[in-house]
This record gives C-alpha cells, sequence and structure tokens, in this order.
C-alpha cells in the first residue's frame, strides 16, 4: 500500500472537538471525505481537517506519481487526533485567580491505496 501521511501540530482546539469530524471522514474514498468537509458548518473546526487532508493527498500523488495517480482508489486509512500541550493563562478574579486552559492538538491523516 502506497500512503500519503500528513501531521498537523499545535493545532489551537482540544482534541475531543477535532475527534468528532475525524470520525466523519474515517475509512472514506478522498472525494466523499473533501465533500463531507467541505459541507460542514463549523470553519474553526474542519479548516485544520481539510487542509491536513489535502496535505496528505498531495503527499500521495508524489508518492505514487501524477500519471499513476487515481483519487476513486485512494482512502483515508487513518486519522488519529491526540491531545497537545495545554497553554495556561490567568484572568484576574474575585477572591482568587481563574485558571483559562487553552487546549491544542496533534491531527495525523493517513491516506492510502485500496487492493
Amino acid at each position: 500500500m502506497n500512503y500519503g501521511i500528513a501531521k498537523s501540530r499545535f493545532v489551537r482546539g482540544s482534541a475531543r472537538k477535532y475527534r468528532l469530524i475525524a470520525d466523519l471522514i474515517r475509512n472514506k474514498q478522498i472525494d466523499k471525505a473533501l465533500n463531507k468537509l467541505y459541507v460542514l458548518e463549523n470553519p474553526k473546526l474542519k479548516i485544520p481537517i481539510y487542509k491536513t487532508l489535502k496535505s496528505a493527498i498531495a503527499n500521495a500523488e508524489y508518492k505514487v506519481g501524477k500519471a499513476k495517480f487515481e483519487r476513486k482508489n485512494f482512502y483515508v486509512v487513518e486519522v488519529k487526533v491526540d491531545v497537545g500541550p495545554v497553554l495556561k493563562r490567568i484572568r484576574g478574579a474575585t477572591r482568587s485567580p481563574a485558571l483559562i486552559r487553552r487546549r491544542t492538538s496533534h491531527i495525523t491523516i493517513k491516506v492510502g491505496e485500496k487492493e
């Protein structure tokens, strides 16, 4: 199997929210996965996954060669969203300071060829 792998690291947003979108495109043909992401409403969550998927497709195309690359034979093999480091900020509040956690995520997408 030929793979195109792409990673986006330190993406702002919680991994829990990105996993909901990752579940929609897992094991789908790449054209269907791109269409599904394109139709989604929340741009803050869909854009990082969309860009990572496009990069994985381009990497697979480069690895296989443009002449042999057929979009209908490729599908999303793996979508993995891991927890990244948490940025901790302090905001003043009554009695004690309030801790604000700004979460980050790492997104990994593998695109492979059907056999």
